[in-house]
């Protein structure tokens, strides 16, 4: 448990850091240069919009669907225009499991949308139809085991593979990294809470908001359900899940960054011991760039058996490196 404090005080410094003022490179005078999907759920989970640190003990291939609406709106003495209107995205991934302690995985989207771009700050330039994502490449290692709960660090590169002249991508690279915290309670329920910064390559100025660095969390809790019908399920139970994500953007020269939320509900299940179900409904909170009138996500993964490095047998539950308090 000791372990466990020290990484909460280090997640705590480390917010106090990228929260204090630091100096920054002129924006980029490109607005149509950001992803307004914040949506990036790791692949092969299928528990939350993010990562909470759920197992994965062989490799998972992931394709999921996902409706947004409203992304972002923009208001002038013109009147008010949706930039990007409605998005379907489909979604390629993979999750691999090193040993019982590490994670690494990628997802490269591809979108259709509908929208108006930029018409309102004078570009009439046509919203592109069909437009790819950014390639998000990503890590998490395990560092604290307990009886009753893990703690991960988790980093994630996201590569400039995207349409950012239509708003479906970054100008530059970007690097994320972030702690997650899973606590298994009673009856099977799942507590997780994941926080950390968010590094941009490039800084870009939208209207009056400058899309920059960012601090970045989320907290959630899957409840199980118990079965009604013998053939309720074959292999788990379905699980009901809420989760609420934010994110908090840096001020450079005057100006702040978008800090859009979400609160979302979903349902997630296991019919067959290879594949899972996740359906997650979601809502903005607030008018942020990023944070949508709703979205629907559909996520379907598929579970391999096997290993590229055995797990490691044990015991005993531990914290990595130190023995276990009392």
């Amino acid at each position: 448990m000791r372990a466990l404090g020290g990484l909460v005080a280090a997640s705590c410094a480390t917010t106090w850091w990228a929260s204090s003022p630091v100096a920054a490179d002129t924006p980029r005078d490109t607005p149509a240069a950001i992803e307004v999907d914040r949506e990036a759920a790791p692949p092969g989970r299928s528990e939350f919009g993010f990562d909470a640190g759920a197992p994965v003990e062989g490799w998972a291939a992931a394709l999921s669907f996902g409706y947004l609406d409203a992304p972002i709106t923009l208001r002038s003495s013109a009147g008010t225009a949706h930039p990007v209107a409605r998005r379907e995205t489909f979604a390629l991934g993979g999750a691999l499991g090193l040993g019982d302690t590490a994670v690494i995985d990628a997802r490269l989207p591809l979108s259709h949308q509908t929208g108006d771009r930029l018409v309102i700050l004078g570009d009439d330039r046509a919203l592109d139809r069909w437009v790819p994502g950014d390639l998000r490449v990503g890590g998490r290692v395990r560092v604290v085991t307990t009886r009753h709960a893990d703690a991960f660090v988790r980093a994630e590169l996201s590569l400039p593979t995207g349409d950012d002249g239509d708003l479906a991508g970054e100008p530059s690279w970007g690097l994320a990294w972030n702690l997650i915290a899973r606590f298994r309670l009673p009856a099977g329920i799942v507590l997780a809470a994941s926080g950390g910064i968010r590094l941009r390559g490039a800084e870009v100025m939208l209207a009056d908001k400058v899309v920059g660095d960012e601090l970045h969390g989320a907290v959630g809790v899957a409840v199980p359900i118990p079965p009604i019908h013998p053939l309720w399920c074959v292999a788990d139970q379905v699980k009901l899940t809420g989760e609420l994500v934010g994110i908090l953007g840096d001020e450079v020269g005057g100006s702040s960054g978008p800090s859009p939320a979400e609160a979302r509900l979903g349902v997630v299940t296991r019919p067959r011991e290879s594949f899972t179900i996740g359906v997650r409904l979601g809502a903005g909170l607030g008018d942020q760039i990023g944070a949508p009138t709703w979205r629907a996500t559909v996520e379907l993964t598929y579970h391999g058996a096997a290993r590229l490095i055995p797990a490691v047998p044990s015991d005993d539950d531990r914290v990595i490196g130190e023995p276990l308090d009392d």
